[in-house]
């Protein structure tokens, strides 16, 4: 078992723990604890509720922010889980490598292929958003550009490293919070005015059906899928899965309250109870132009489709591009997608991305709200096998009797999980169901081969 006492970790420790686990160090180990965090709000992205907001607000019935507060509960529990495995398991797959080196290579898979869905979707999805929020400002501009367009960049942002992708990103992250800031600052005088929502009907509202929340919940969690992300950078990072796990926990703090702050500052300006179904997609900005001046609602809404989106697209292609490259290093996906550059980057995965989320983002145009629980419903599935390689791991192996961390918590995320995922609609569920059989089927399929070429 891994060395899991806190303290400072030299990259020889680091390179050498991943030595015993079996793996070779190939990627380049220079992501200190603000680079991590810094990463880490890209991909939460802090204006992640915009492109949501009005989904949750109608399908909770008018109490946004009580959905992002039982979100934050639910995934809070998951970053406990995903502290506990980033420390004893410093692997770039993240919760597909802590379940495979927990519970075996079966269930491993499993993972793997449940996270593959929401890693693939997610940059598909992301310019599938930009392209709904841009449609106002640029109604000239066709889908199928603004696709092109944000992917090619993105990938040339990744094949450039990943030390690049987070110094372009420190650029993105400080525009995206001084413009929430400013947009803050008119709620506040507006509600100076007298222009006000009722104050705590966002939070808790007579009649406020739980069903519906928990409802909702399974579309807000998609602002809450950054743990993942940040724990691929396990093999990249200085002081490995300690800087990680610590990350996690501060990001998991951090994203919660600024995610409330701002659903409750749009909700306080906007009747979200009585959104028209045409408004609902763009709930967000019609609070935005409610309060500020034209030029304001302009920038606001570049900022949120081209910079925050962006900026997520590009740390979510650097993820995606780190699960298959660990997927591949354990022979459960072509061996190329293991390939990495001089400087250490997954370069033939950052291609492939680059590949599948310019023919997703094509196809799904048009179909946000899909995507959208689609990639919810693939990282939640995954979250469920973190927990029970918790269990497994350090209840039953280890016999660490740390209860509440090792047995409690795990349970409650789990439970909490598949109470969301029962609530998705039977589309999403369908897809994710058929999505986990193809990928068993061709597991099953690729060990039987394998065995037949054993004994022939």
């Amino acid at each position: 078992m891994l060395d899991t006492t806190p303290g400072p970790v030299s990259s020889e420790q680091d390179d050498a723990a991943l030595l015993r686990l079996g793996y070779r160090p190939s990627l380049g180990r220079s992501l200190g604890i603000g680079a991590i965090l810094t990463y880490g709000l890209l991909f939460f992205v802090p204006m992640a509720p915009v492109a949501v907001f009005g989904y949750v607000a109608t399908m909770s019935h008018g109490a946004p922010v009580l959905v992002y507060l039982v979100a934050a509960l639910v995934m809070g529990l998951s970053a406990i889980s995903f502290r506990e495995m980033a420390r004893r398991f410093p692997v770039a797959g993240s919760v597909y490598g802590y379940t495979r080196l927990s519970t075996g290579r079966h269930l491993g898979f499993v993972a793997g292929w449940l996270v593959l869905l929401d890693y693939l979707l997610m940059p598909a999805t992301l310019v599938v958003l930009a392209a709904v929020a841009l449609e106002k400002v640029l109604p000239g501009v066709p889908v199928w550009a603004i696709v092109v367009g944000f992917i090619l960049v993105s990938m040339g942002l990744n094949l450039a490293g990943i030390t690049v992708t987070t110094r372009a990103g420190v650029v993105l992250l400080a525009v995206q919070l001084v413009v929430l800031l400013v947009f803050g600052a008119y709620v506040v005088r507006a509600l100076a005015a007298g222009h006000a929502e009722p104050a705590l009907a966002a939070v808790w509202h007579p009649g406020v059906d739980v069903g519906a929340v928990l409802g909702a919940v399974s579309m807000a969690a998609l602002s809450y899928l950054g743990f993942d992300a940040v724990n691929t950078l396990n093999e990249e990072a200085r002081g490995g899965g300690r800087t990680v796990g610590l990350a996690t926990v501060i990001l998991l703090v951090t994203i919660t309250v600024l995610f409330c702050a701002e659903v409750w500052a749009a909700a306080l300006v906007t009747p979200v109870a009585d959104l028209a179904e045409t408004d609902v997609a763009r709930a967000f900005y019609l609070a935005v132009e409610s309060v500020a001046p034209g030029w304001f609602s302009t920038v606001f809404t570049l900022t949120s489709a081209v910079l925050a989106i962006f900026s997520c697209l590009v740390v979510a292609h650097a993820s995606t591009a780190r699960l298959l490259f660990a997927m591949a290093r354990d022979g459960v996906l072509p061996s190329a997608l293991a390939r990495t550059d001089r400087r250490g980057g997954p370069y033939v995965a950052v291609l492939v991305v680059s590949a599948v989320a310019l023919g997703l983002g094509l196809a799904l145009a048009g179909r946000s709200a899909l995507a959208t629980s689609l990639v919810t419903f693939g990282a939640l599935g995954s979250y469920v096998l973190l927990h029970v390689s918790v269990i497994v791991r350090c209840w039953c192996q280890e016999r660490s009797g740390r209860w509440l961390t090792h047995l409690a918590v795990p349970l409650l995320g789990a439970a909490a999980l598949l109470a969301v995922l029962s609530r998705t609609a039977p589309l999403t569920r369908t897809v994710g169901l058929l999505w986990l059989a193809a990928g068993g089927i061709g597991y099953a399929l690729s060990l039987l081969l394998r065995s037949k070429a054993a004994r022939g």
